[in-house]
C-alpha cells in the first residue's frame, strides 16, 4: 500500500513539474552559495546592491534566522519593489515566521507583478483556498495554448478543490465551465493519443515489414547465387537479312529473304548464370526451328510454254495466264521446310526493385549466332547475326523458383530487333 502511495506521489510530482514548464518564469536572482557568516561582515558595503542583499537574506533564511532574513529581504524590496521574485521570497520568510496574513500580502504582490508565477500560486492556495479558482482557471487557459495532459490534470485538481470548498462561491460557475472544458480536452487528447498509438503501431509494423523485406531481399541476393533455366524466345528482326546462293548459276534468285521464309524466329534456350548482389549475370544458348514450307526456284534449262487468254472487250486488253507447262520433268521448286537458328547471348541485369514475390530489372545484352535454311539441296550459305542492346523484365519468385518475362531490344548490328522471352529459372 505504501509503495502504491509513493508511486502515485511521484507521478503527481512529475506531472506538476512538466506542467510548470508552460508558465513564464519571472526574473530571478542567483545565489553564490556562501554562508551568512561569510556575507554578513560585508553587509554595510552592499546595502545598495539588491542581488547581494538577497543572497545574504536567503542565507539567513536557510540557517533558520528568519528575523535577519526578513530585515534584509525588505531592504531589497526598497530597492526593487516591483520585482515579483523578491516579493515571493518575502512571502516565504513571513510564512516561515508564522505571519500568514503578511505572507499572503507579499504573495499577492508577486502575482500582481507576474501573474503566471505558478510557484507562488501553489503556495498561496495553501494559505488562502479561495485562490484555487484563480490557479485552476490559469491552468485551463494554458490548456487552450498547450494541450497537455499534465496541465489538464492539475487544472482539474485545483478547480475541483475550489468547487468542493466553495460550491456556491463567486467563481463556481466559471470553474464548472472550465472543468467541463478540461474534460472535453482530455477526451480529445486521449482520442488523439489512441490515434497516435495506432499510428505508431502501424509505423512500427511497417518498419518491421520493411526490415523483413530488406532481410529477405539481402538473403535472396547473397544466398544460393547460381541460377539455371529453360525458356522460349520469339525474335522479330528490325532489318531483313539474305541467304546468299553458293552456286548463283543454278538458282533464279541469288539472295533469299530471311523474313520471307521466317517473319520471326522461334527459339528454345538454356540459361546458366550467377547472382552478385542486385546484378544477374547470364549466358544463354538458343536453338530454334521455325517452320516455313515456302519454295525457291532453280533455273530451268528449257524455256517454259505459256498459254494466255486475251479479253479484247476491255480497253486496254487484259491478258490472263491460264496454263504454263514445264519443258522438263525435273522439279525446279525445292521446298524450304524450316529456318534453323543457333545463337549464344550474354546479359547483365540490375534488379532495381524487389518486393517478394515481384522483381523488376533492367540491363544490357549481346548475342551472336547463325541462321540457316533447311532445304534438300543446301544451296544457300548461313547468315551470321550479331548485335547488342538493352532490355528489362519482371520476375515472379516462388521460393527458389523464378518465372521470368522480359523484352530485350538490340539496337545495333545485324540482329537489331526485339525479343520476347518467357523462362523458368531455378536458384541454388
Amino acid at each position: 500500500m505504501r509503495k502504491k502511495l509513493l508511486l502515485l506521489l511521484l507521478i503527481l510530482v512529475s506531472v506538476s513539474a512538466m506542467a510548470r514548464e508552460y508558465f513564464e518564469k519571472p526574473e530571478e536572482y542567483s545565489r553564490t552559495g556562501k554562508h551568512y557568516t561569510e556575507l554578513a561582515p560585508s553587509a554595510s558595503e552592499y546595502m545598495g546592491d539588491p542581488e547581494w542583499l538577497y543572497d545574504l537574506a536567503w542565507s539567513y533564511y536557510e540557517a533558520g534566522m528568519n528575523d535577519d532574513a526578513l530585515r534584509y529581504i525588505l531592504r531589497t524590496l526598497e530597492l526593487k519593489p516591483q520585482m515579483a521574485f523578491l516579493n515571493a521570497r518575502a512571502g516565504d520568510i513571513y510564512n516561515a515566521l508564522g505571519k500568514r496574513d503578511s505572507a499572503i500580502v507579499y504573495y499577492e504582490k508577486a502575482l500582481n507583478y507576474h501573474y503566471e508565477y505558478i510557484e507562488v500560486w501553489e503556495k498561496i492556495v495553501e494559505l488562502e483556498p479561495k485562490y484555487y479558482s484563480n490557479l485552476g482557471l490559469l491552468y485551463a487557459e494554458k490548456v487552450d495554448e498547450h494541450p497537455d495532459k499534465g496541465l489538464i490534470i492539475k487544472g482539474q485538481e485545483y478547480l475541483n478543490n475550489y468547487l468542493e470548498l466553495f460550491p456556491d462561491g463567486e467563481y463556481s460557475e466559471q470553474c464548472r465551465t472550465a472543468v467541463s472544458r478540461l474534460k472535453l480536452a482530455q477526451v480529445q487528447m486521449e482520442s488523439q493519443e489512441q490515434l497516435s498509438e495506432k499510428a505508431s503501431i502501424a509505423q512500427a509494423e511497417e518498419a518491421r515489414r520493411k526490415a523483413e523485406l530488406k532481410a529477405d531481399r539481402e538473403n535472396f541476393r547473397k544466398e544460393k547465387p547460381y541460377i539455371v533455366g529453360f525458356g522460349f524466345y520469339s525474335v522479330v528482326l528490325s532489318d531483313d537479312s539474305y541467304f546468299k546462293a553458293k552456286n548463283p548459276d543454278e538458282v533464279i534468285e541469288n539472295e533469299l529473304s530471311l523474313k520471307h521464309f521466317a517473319p520471326n524466329l522461334n527459339e528454345f534456350g538454356f540459361m546458366a548464370g550467377y547472382v552478385l548482389g542486385p546484378v544477374f549475370f547470364r549466358g544463354e544458348l538458343h536453338y530454334g526451328t521455325t517452320s516455313s514450307g515456302k519454295n525457291y526456284f532453280f533455273r530451268d534449262p528449257v524455256a517454259w510454254d505459256y498459254v494466255w487468254e486475251i479479253d479484247s472487250s476491255s480497253t486496254p486488253w487484259d491478258s490472263t495466264l491460264i496454263d504454263s507447262t514445264k519443258s522438263t520433268d525435273d522439279d525446279i521448286r525445292p521446298k524450304v521446310s524450316s529456318v534453323n537458328s543457333l545463337r549464344f547471348s550474354i546479359a547483365a541485369d540490375y534488379n532495381f526493385y524487389y518486393m517478394n514475390p515481384v522483381l523488376l530489372y533492367i540491363g544490357g545484352q549481346a548475342d551472336i549466332g547463325t541462321v540457316s535454311l533447311d532445304e534438300p539441296h543446301d544451296n544457300f550459305d548461313k547468315i551470321t547475326l550479331s548485335g547488342a542492346g538493352l532490355g528489362g523484365g519482371i520476375m515472379l519468385r516462388f521460393s527458389d523458383f523464378l518465372f521470368d518475362l522480359s523484352y530485350r531490344r538490340n539496337v545495333v548490328a545485324s540482329s537489331a530487333g526485339g525479343t520476347i522471352t518467357l523462362m523458368g529459372l531455378y536458384k541454388f
